[in-house]
């Protein structure tokens, strides 16, 4: 027998009645469903706009920004967190943070200065005719400051000693006033009358200078061999650097050997002579007539 085998008259007959008998049951099934089904009331008749009024606009559709609803929960929330950790930070610092004490108002009584007259820019050369006595003395106080005394035209003039100058030498005679000045200043300020400190200052300045001059004279034998010395070591040293080293070499070297010896000889001799001079002055018998006020 074959595998397939031709469907016979009977069984085609059977599968007609099956579908057929299937055709009321279906229509059965919809009225059924159609009949249980709710019926839904009309809506309501609208009542009738007036032609006199104006249509109303449409109305302006709302939109959701779903971002910036997402952005302002995200910035709260950051606040709050910000808030809570200043809290816990203030909270945590409080036991160490103290407030300044005030201080107390002092009043004090006003004080009221004695007023200083102030010294003329210079004065000319003090007249020495005159000394006073030697007076009680005693710690320094508070006086006028002493006007430097201005140098004749022409003139070299340091403490006492004066002499003509071929060249421009009112620097100089600037400072030996200045510092002539701030000495006799000092000497007002411990008990010495003017005409005493104006005579010590002067001959104090005025010895210290010619004891440099003159130590400076006596170590100049010594003073020119250390500046051969310095020169010869200066051009020794100035060969690497040739050519400039040859000339600037021997100019330095025995500008420093010169210096080694008369600069510490002329401050000892300054020392010296100015130590003399003021011994002079303190002990410098008076003089002369006390000139009216």
């Amino acid at each position: 027998m074959g595998k397939h085998r031709a469907t016979g008259p009977s069984r085609r007959a059977a599968g007609s009645v099956v579908a057929a008998g299937a055709i009321p049951l279906i229509a059965t099934l919809i009225g059924a469903g159609t009949a249980n089904a709710e019926v839904l009331p009309a809506p309501p008749a609208s009542s009738p706009i007036p032609a006199a009024l104006p249509a109303l606009p449409p109305a302006p559709i709302a939109t959701v920004d779903p971002f910036g609803v997402a952005t302002d929960t995200v910035r709260e929330a950051a606040r709050v967190v910000v808030r809570s950790a200043t809290d816990t930070i203030t909270a945590a610092t409080a036991p160490f943070t103290h407030a300044a004490p005030a201080a107390p108002m002092v009043l004090r009584p006003a004080v009221i200065a004695d007023p200083v007259v102030p010294a003329p820019a210079t004065r000319p050369v003090p007249n020495h005719t005159y000394l006073a006595p030697q007076g009680e003395l005693h710690a320094p106080a508070p006086v006028a400051p002493v006007a430097p005394i201005e140098a004749p035209p022409g003139k070299l003039r340091i403490g006492n000693v004066e002499m003509d100058a071929p060249f421009d030498v009112r620097d100089i005679n600037t400072g030996a006033a200045q510092t002539e000045a701030q000495l006799a200043t000092f000497l007002d300020s411990v008990g010495v009358e003017r005409s005493r400190s104006d005579k010590i200052a002067a001959q104090t300045l005025g010895s210290a200078a010619i004891g440099a001059s003159v130590a400076n004279t006596l170590a100049s034998p010594l003073s020119g061999t250390s500046a051969m010395v310095g020169a010869v070591a200066g051009f020794i040293s100035g060969i690497p650097f040739l050519p400039i080293g040859l000339l600037i070499g021997p100019i330095l070297g025995a500008a420093i050997g010169y210096a080694v010896i008369a600069g510490p000889a002329a401050a000892a001799g300054a020392a010296i002579g100015g130590a003399v001079g003021a011994a002079d002055g303190f002990a410098a018998a008076p003089y002369g007539t006390q000139p009216a006020q």
